[in-house]
C-alpha cells in the first residue's frame, strides 16, 4: 500500500505551487511552510481567483453561499485544502467577510449578513456552519473565539445518534428530521480534524461512529447524494478518500473494517502508472478543475494521503 514513487514524483513536477507544498507536507512529511506570498499569487491555478476577488474580500456577489460553487464560501474551501492561510491578505479579507454572516449564537447564514446579531426564526443549514468552521480552522483561525462560538453552537444541536438534523434547506428552528444528515456529520469530522482540541470530545466519537456505519454504503434517507464512487475535484460531497482518512485519524485501528471497502475501491481505480483520474466536477467550480477521465493531481494526492493513513494505522495496530 506504499505510494507509487512515480506518482509522488509526478505530483512534485506539477506547476501548481500549492500542490507541490501539499505533496511535500502530506506525503513526504516535510514541514514546509509554504507561505511564499509571491508564489501563491503567481500560481497558474490561482491567478484568475485573485483577479476576481472584490474589494470587500468576497467572490461573485454579496452572499456567502450563492452562486453555488463560486461564491466566497466555496472559494474558502478550495483555499483551505490548498494550504493557504490568513497570512495572505486576500485570505484574511475573505475570512473576515465570511464572519459577517455569523449570528450571535455561532451559526452562519447563507445569504444575509448577521454581524453577531440575533438568529432568525428559521435555522440555517448546519452543514454551512460545520464546513465553513473547518475551512476557517485550516486557514489559521483555529484559536479565534468566533470559531469556538460556532463549535459550541454545533455541539448544542447535535442529536443523540451523533448526527445533526437537516433536510437540505432551512427548517423551522428546533425541528428534527427522521434520520440525521450524513453531510453535516462528515463535515463535523473535518472540523474535528482541523481543531486538535476537539478530537477527544465525546461528540466527535459519536459522529465518527455514525459515519463509519454509513461509510461506502448507500446514504439513502440521510439527505446526501451517493458520491462514494466518484473521484472529483473540487470535492463538495461525500468523498471516499477524505472521509476514510478522517475515520482512521479519529477512530484509529477500530476504523479499519469500516474503511476497507474504500481502500479496495481506490486501489481498483489506480492506473498502471500509479495515478488516479477525475470523474469530473460540480457545476462551475471556482478554479480550473481538470478534464474528466484524465489523471488529476489533486485527486491523486487525496487518494495517496488516504492510503498513507491506512498504512500507518495498520502499523500502529501491530
Amino acid at each position: 500500500m506504499k505510494e507509487p514513487p512515480t506518482a509522488v514524483a509526478w505530483l512534485g513536477e506539477q506547476p501548481s505551487y500549492p500542490l507541490r507544498v501539499r505533496t511535500s507536507q502530506w506525503l513526504l512529511d516535510r514541514a514546509q511552510a509554504g507561505q511564499d506570498a509571491r508564489e501563491w499569487r503567481a500560481s497558474r491555478d490561482l491567478v484568475g481567483l485573485w483577479r476576481s476577488q472584490a474589494g470587500d474580500g468576497s467572490w461573485h456577489g454579496p452572499a456567502l453561499y450563492v452562486p453555488k460553487h463560486r461564491a466566497t464560501f466555496w472559494v474558502l474551501g478550495v483555499l483551505a485544502e490548498m494550504g493557504a492561510g490568513r497570512w495572505l491578505p486576500e485570505v484574511e479579507k475573505a475570512a473576515e467577510f465570511a464572519f459577517r454572516f455569523q449570528a450571535g449564537n455561532g451559526e452562519f447564514y447563507q445569504s444575509r449578513q448577521a454581524r453577531g446579531g440575533r438568529p432568525s426564526s428559521s435555522a440555517p443549514v448546519p452543514c454551512v456552519t460545520a464546513r465553513l468552521l473547518g475551512w476557517l480552522a485550516e486557514l489559521g483561525y483555529v484559536d479565534d473565539p468566533r470559531l469556538e462560538l460556532g463549535i459550541d453552537y454545533l455541539l448544542s444541536i447535535q442529536r443523540d445518534d451523533g448526527g445533526w438534523s437537516c433536510a437540505g434547506r432551512a427548517m423551522p428552528r428546533g425541528s428534527h428530521t427522521a434520520k440525521p444528515c450524513l453531510g453535516v456529520t462528515e463535515s463535523f469530522l473535518a472540523l474535528a480534524e482541523a481543531v486538535p482540541r476537539l478530537r477527544r470530545h465525546p461528540a466527535v466519537g459519536a459522529a465518527a461512529r455514525l459515519v463509519s456505519e454509513l461509510y461506502f454504503r448507500s446514504p439513502r434517507g440521510y439527505h446526501v447524494a451517493d458520491t462514494w464512487q466518484s473521484l472529483k475535484y473540487p470535492v463538495w460531497g461525500l468523498d471516499v478518500a477524505a472521509t476514510g482518512r478522517r475515520l482512521l485519524g479519529l477512530l484509529g485501528p477500530a476504523a479499519r473494517p469500516a474503511v476497507r471497502p474504500g481502500i479496495e475501491y481506490v486501489l481498483a481505480r489506480r492506473r498502471p502508472d500509479g495515478l488516479w483520474c477525475t470523474d469530473g466536477h460540480d457545476y462551475r467550480p471556482p478554479i480550473p478543475a481538470g478534464r474528466r477521465a484524465k489523471p488529476h493531481p489533486w485527486v491523486t494526492l487525496r487518494v495517496l494521503r488516504f492510503l498513507k493513513a491506512a498504512a500507518r494505522t495498520t502499523e500502529d495496530a501491530h
